[in-house]
């Protein structure tokens, strides 16, 4: 007689796929989320994370608090941090920017959506007095292929980019100012050399 098949949680693909990276509300498990929200964070709790769910965007994802500066934690963690280039910050910021200013235009709920052409004049325009803006236009395209895989953009079919709301869960309102004046003053501080291709912010 065949042995019978383990029981799953009914919530059981959800948490698989919080494991990988973000969900939006366009994937097929997102009811299971706000189906067995309740036990899907008793469930995370127990292995040290909690689920993040923004109502508003409309997405989830994981966070892993043993990474917490506080938390005494002896789990391995989930996740590796990762130090953003400078170029990496400075597109964050500026579309965090873009996001902001979209939303309080478009009040229907559209997607902010830019071409790639967009996304490099944002970085061009912000370092017109840089000695090197060339160099830095070429960084800007590796930044956007970066962005895409740590889930801040999607590529469309039409070779556009779509800004995901998680940016706006990643950099808070009052963290925008501080970060904006920290990267004009790397800027600042390396205009004599023009060198801005690696050094985290």
């Amino acid at each position: 007689m065949p042995e019978s098949l383990p029981q799953f949680e009914p919530y059981a693909a959800a948490v698989r796929k919080l494991l990988k990276g973000v969900i939006y509300h366009d994937d097929s498990v997102w009811m299971q989320i706000r189906d067995y929200e309740l036990p899907i964070r008793e469930y995370l709790s127990k292995i040290g994370l909690a689920l993040y769910l923004d109502e508003i965007g409309n997405f989830a994802y994981l966070h892993d608090m043993s990474r917490d500066d506080d938390n005494q934690s002896t789990l391995p963690a989930l996740t590796t941090r990762r130090n953003l280039s400078f170029h990496d910050t400075l597109l964050l910021v500026l579309l965090r920017e873009r996001l902001d200013e979209h939303e309080m235009r478009d009040l229907d709920g559209s997607k902010l959506i830019l071409s790639l052409d967009e996304l490099k004049e944002m970085i061009v325009v912000f370092m017109v007095d840089h000695p090197d803006a060339q160099k830095s236009e070429q960084n800007t395209e590796s930044s956007i292929r970066r962005l895409v895989r740590y889930g801040f953009l999607t590529e469309r079919r039409d070779g556009r980019f779509e800004v995901r709301p998680l940016l706006r869960a990643k950099i808070g309102a009052d963290e925008l100012e501080d970060i904006k004046s920290r990267l004009i003053g790397f800027l600042r501080r390396n205009n004599d050399t023009g060198d801005d291709s690696g050094e985290p912010v």
